[in-house]
């Protein structure tokens, strides 16, 4: 198709917006939380420097699990009293199927996407002291057609996670190199209020290089409204030696501090990664220079060993096909320099390349929500990991609505990686072509 007829057709994305499903950080999905990257809050400045995921005061792990029903695994958490006043959310992470929450014996929602993580906000079905939490798997016969990828056959991970009313939502950034020898790193902050009334939250930052230099810092008072949204920006200047690169993982750390009325409430710390990504006429260009990517095809379901065999062999390109990529298989990724393209979890080579009715349901209208869903899941549960330098909207999948309006919601995001399509036939809906 030719360019001009290709602009055309992303003009009309706002046209479409109203089609597709919601997805701004800070709101909803319906009955589950709009999609983050994993974010767990520490109780003191030390205990989120660790970035332990083990049990602390405002994060529980279900670690051990009941599996003597058929289909429902059963745990429990703790509702301490120093909760009473903060918001609390379940993230389950690598179901790997159509699953159920419940607390308590009451539904606290539901997902037809289990390679994605997705968080149910459990505050009004919570209570002091124990409770019980259940995952009922619901098998993929719903979603079969576009699950034709092996699953792990793991068990899910879940964790209990406790935020402050007014709360940090998000938290993602951007580079920009400048001249000189400087990189601008800008930083977004999504702030929520949880409360029937207006609050201000001052939001302490600090940024380090090798954990000791300060490079800048400050803080922001975030005024919101009842219920309210808003995103906090701040950036600092660091030297371009810092820029992160195929086989070099160097990263900065980012420190928050939520105050409110006085109160720490919140503490978190990132490493952040910094690069400057560009693609045009078909290549990547990462910090002003031409970067060869020959993509190396790996499982979702590979550990950081398989990684690490590949990386041992020269191999720093990595695209992992459609299922569920863990977050520890990424956070490798980026402390190692590794260039990654995620897959949506979306493969429907079962059902043929036929776009009649009947054929393949990336050209049914029925599935459009589910396959723009599934995309920008992708995109906002791993968009902090900067090894990420390119999003597949799936394998082996023939063509169709689904799959241009999953196209058109990605590049509406705005982001600087490109969305790729390599099995749909040259068509417009991919920013790479062979």
């Amino acid at each position: 198709m030719k360019q001009s007829l290709r602009n055309k057709i992303l003009s009309v994305a706002v046209a479409l917006a109203v089609a597709l499903p919601t997805t701004a950080l800070g709101q909803h999905h319906g009955e589950y939380e709009g999609y983050r990257t994993r974010l767990v809050a520490y109780p003191t400045a030390n205990e989120a420097t660790n970035r332990g995921l083990d049990k602390q005061r405002y994060m529980q792990p279900i670690t051990e699990w009941d599996t003597t029903a058929e289909g429902v695994l059963k745990g429990t958490f703790t509702f301490p009293f120093s909760w009473l006043e903060r918001q609390v959310f379940v993230r389950v992470e690598g179901a790997e199927q159509q699953f159920e929450v419940y607390v308590n014996g009451k539904r606290a929602g539901g997902s037809t996407n289990g390679f994605a993580p997705v968080e149910f906000n459990i505050t009004k079905l919570s209570r002091e002291d124990k409770n019980n939490i259940e995952l009922r798997l619901l098998g993929n016969e719903a979603t079969a057609k576009i699950e034709c990828f092996e699953a792990t056959g793991t068990l899910p991970r879940a964790y209990i996670i406790s935020q402050p009313r007014v709360r940090v939502r998000d938290v993602s950034w951007s580079t920009e190199i400048g001249g000189l020898g400087i990189v601008n790193s800008n930083f977004e902050v999504v702030m929520r209020n949880e409360t029937m009334g207006d609050k201000t939250s001052t939001l302490y930052y600090e940024i380090f290089l090798d954990d000791t230099i300060r490079l800048g810092g400050g803080k922001r008072d975030v005024a919101l409204g009842m219920y309210q949204t808003d995103t906090m920006r701040f950036g600092v200047a660091v030297p371009d030696s810092m820029l992160w690169s195929r086989g070099n993982g160097k990263a900065i750390s980012l420190k928050l501090k939520n105050r409110i009325a006085g109160r720490d409430v919140e503490f978190y710390e990132f490493p952040v990664a910094l690069r400057e990504l560009r693609f045009e006429d078909n290549k990547f260009i990462i910090n002003n220079h031409e970067e060869k990517v020959e993509w190396v095809e790996l499982s979702p379901n590979s550990t950081i060993e398989d990684v690490k065999r590949e990386v041992d062999s020269g191999n720093y390109c990595i695209r992992f096909t459609a299922g569920f990529v863990s977050e520890e298989v990424l956070n490798y990724c980026d402390a190692e320099g590794v260039y990654v393209a995620l897959t949506a979890p979306i493969n429907s080579s079962s059902s043929g390349t036929s776009r009649k009715r009947g054929g393949n349901p990336s050209n049914n209208p029925k599935w459009r929500k589910e396959y723009v869903d599934r995309t920008l899941q992708m995109y906002y549960t791993t968009r902090r990991h900067q090894c990420i330098i390119a999003y597949f909207l799936a394998d082996d999948s023939a063509n169709g609505i689904a799959l241009y309006e999953s196209y058109l919601a990605l590049k509406k995001v705005g982001d600087d990686r490109p969305v790729i399509y390599l099995d749909g036939g040259r068509e417009w809906n991919s920013d790479y072509h062979k």
